[in-house]
């Protein structure tokens, strides 16, 4: 094996070691919240000693900031998926497909994980900007989707132009978690038909808002 091959296969049993304690932390955030979980419980379920868990992560925070690092590559997938469900065509009409939204939303196996998060940043400032930075990235992330759904029209907007739109599905989507909580039983063939015509008037609102729009006209 040549030095080279030996670095990355050391890496590689890093990595390995990392996602191996950030399952483990996982479930013990689920089971037990952040606040209530000991560096000894995450150890116990990872099945290595505390001291080497610090070899990988210096702090409970950092668990978390790796957490919030793999939603982002979810919601990274869930930007493709959006990508290649449009097949090319009409780019925001999948962007705010309500089945879609809300088979994302209720199939999402981290969402309790997420408000335990949540909660934890509203009393933990190292949390809260941990989970901030990631949300300004994510925010990036649909603002270039829908402005590459605009330009497929023919459109376009700027960031400032977009992001109160996009707090807004933001709120619903992140509003459903909370809501399924509280209502468990929630009828959601009755609710996607509500969503689609929210999603819609987000969506002619956009519109509306384009230059080019006016120019049409």
């Amino acid at each position: 094996m040549t030095a080279n091959e030996h670095l990355q296969s050391e890496q590689s049993r890093a990595e390995l070691r990392k996602a191996q304690v950030l399952d483990a932390a996982t479930g013990c955030f689920r089971i037990h919240g952040f606040h209530n979980t000991s560096m000894a419980q995450i150890s116990k379920a990872a099945g290595m000693s505390v001291g080497h868990i610090y070899h990988y992560f210096e702090n409970k925070e950092a668990i978390i900031s790796s957490i919030v690092d793999r939603e982002l590559q979810y919601l990274l997938t869930i930007c493709q998926r959006i990508r290649d469900k449009s097949g090319g065509g009409d780019l925001l009409r999948a962007a705010t497909d309500a089945d879609f939204v809300i088979h994302e939303t209720v199939n999402y196996q981290d969402a309790s994980l997420m408000l335990e998060i949540i909660a934890e940043a509203a009393r933990n400032p190292a949390v809260a900007q941990i989970v901030q930075a990631a949300d300004k990235k994510a925010t990036g992330f649909f603002v270039e989707l829908f402005q590459d759904g605009l330009r497929l029209r023919g459109l376009s907007l700027q960031e400032k132009d977009l992001v109160g739109p996009l707090e807004i599905i933001n709120a619903v989507c992140e509003g459903f978690n909370i809501r399924l909580i509280r209502n468990p039983r929630m009828n959601l063939v009755a609710v996607v038909d509500s969503l689609h015509r929210t999603l819609e008037f987000i969506i002619e609102e956009l519109i509306v808002k384009s230059p080019a729009a006016f120019e049409k006209k």
